[in-house]
């Protein structure tokens, strides 16, 4: 498998917590999300994906390709396209990315019975869309405060190339431990 990461995030983020995962490109976050999925299980994490840009069964492939078996996947997405989603014992189905406070309650749920888990929020670019930066930022704290409390690892992905303000990412900031890109 390719490195696609060139620096050692996922050392640093297992050690301190909370991360930041800049991304220029979806496609590029596509092309290293096995790696990413991998690395974290092989360091003994069961896997929490929240997703408000990509439905569930895309998630689930990458999933199944890093060989992870111990997940949850919560979707934001699939709900809006298809009316007849039914949560099942991996993944469970949230009405919209705008529902932030359904989404950390079932976030919350699922941690309550996990073990040492490695939490993926994909993307707050796409959550951006849906809630103000002041819901987002609240969400962040939450998220960001619940992973630290159970001794739980969070990374925020960031699509670079969507207009986020510069503002908006120094207030995100002070709720990160690290930072890395995906080049």
């Amino acid at each position: 498998m390719e490195n696609k990461f060139n620096n050692d995030f996922i050392e640093r983020i297992t050690d301190d917590g909370v991360g930041m995962l800049f991304v220029k490109e979806r496609y590029k976050l596509d092309e290293a999300a096995a790696e990413l999925l991998s690395r974290m299980k092989n360091k003994g994490f069961k896997i929490i994906y929240v997703t408000s840009s990509l439905p569930s069964k895309s998630i689930q492939e990458k999933l199944d390709l890093a060989e992870v078996k111990d997940y949850y996947i919560i979707d934001s997405v699939t709900s809006n396209i298809l009316q007849d989603a039914v949560s099942n014992d991996r993944c469970i189905f949230i009405k919209s990315p705008g529902d932030l406070t359904e989404i950390s309650i079932t976030l919350e749920s699922l941690l309550k019975k996990s073990g040492e888990t490695f939490i993926v929020i994909d993307s707050i670019t796409s959550f951006l869309i849906y809630d103000s930066e002041n819901e987002i930022l609240r969400f962040i704290h939450f998220t960001s405060s619940i992973a630290r409390e159970k001794k739980n690892k969070l990374v925020f992905i960031v699509i670079e190339n969507s207009g986020i303000s510069k503002a908006f990412l120094d207030k995100m900031r002070s709720f990160i431990d690290e930072e890395a890109r995906l080049d």
